[in-house]
């Protein structure tokens, strides 16, 4: 199977006609209402009122960043491949995924496991699994999501709704049965809830994270995840936002920026929305 047909791109503007048509369609919204209410917002957390990278955000998606080839990890088309055979789709742009693994590659010798905090369909979480047992690398995957929808919005998630990212009912049961065909069952942990109760329990021993993927798009479960995991990233270990520079989702940008007050810490751009600290 071609790997072009792995990515499924009805969920984000994957064209240049599709970009613009989509800032025509964001742009007066996010410049006139939401930011200045997002400002506000930064204010009542007890933070600098003023944002300016934030301005930029509508533009990111006009200038994505591909990884080179060599720094993405090896049989990385091959596991594309392996991906299509088994009638998995991913719903994350190609190129934000291609940075997402050259942090795992880079991360993939320190000691702990991968978890995504907002997984919707799984994809992302079984390619990494699917790449650590072709590279033999010693990581659990945790797949964390409510495979519910989005819960419920704040006053902080000007972009989002209830709901959003609905998965069939019976995702669970898919991604399982993908794990099981791919040959990464055993190195998965599916975590289905709300992250602030399925994440407790999990971080409560002394589970340690090489990466940490967090793409919770609302302001709560952003902030939840941050919290939860973080504190637990090993040593020369990393967190990648998906939302940090999305337009939809400035409660996720705003609860990373909260949670990281005080700390001396920026999560640096990636490509397009996406941001990531090491730690």
């Amino acid at each position: 199977m071609s790997t072009v047909n792995v990515f499924d791109d009805s969920h984000h503007a994957a064209t240049l006609p599709r970009k613009c048509w989509r800032a025509l369609q964001l742009g007066p919204k996010y410049y006139l209402w939401d930011l200045p209410r997002y400002f506000a917002h930064r204010g009542r957390r007890g933070l600098p009122l003023w944002d300016p990278l934030a301005l930029t955000n509508p533009l990111r998606e006009f200038r994505p960043q591909a990884p080179p080839a060599d720094a993405l990890p090896p049989a990385y088309e091959q596991a594309l491949a392996h991906l299509g055979d088994a009638g998995i789709q991913l719903t994350i742009p190609r190129q934000r995924l291609g940075k997402l693994l050259q942090v795992w590659w880079q991360t993939r010798l320190v000691p702990g496991d991968f978890i995504e905090c907002g997984a919707y369909r799984g994809a992302t979480s079984l390619l990494i699994a699917l790449l650590g047992r072709l590279h033999n690398v010693d990581q659990r995957v945790h797949i964390c999501d409510t495979f519910a929808g989005m819960p419920a919005v704040s006053g902080y998630d000007l972009g989002r709704q209830d709901g959003e990212f609905r998965p069939p009912a019976d995702q669970v049961e898919v991604i399982r049965r993908q794990a099981e065909d791919l040959g990464v069952g055993e190195r998965i942990a599916i975590h289905q809830g709300l992250f602030a109760d399925t994440l407790p329990p999990l971080t409560a021993g002394d589970v340690r994270f090489a990466l940490v993927h967090i793409d919770a798009n609302i302001y709560q479960g952003t902030l939840d995840a941050c919290r939860l995991t973080i504190p637990h990233v090993a040593g020369g270990g990393a967190v990648v936002f998906d939302d940090y520079n999305g337009v939809c989702d400035l409660g996720a940008r705003l609860a990373i920026d909260e949670y990281f007050a005080g700390r001396g810490v920026t999560p640096l751009p990636l490509t397009a929305s996406s941001a990531c600290v090491w730690l």
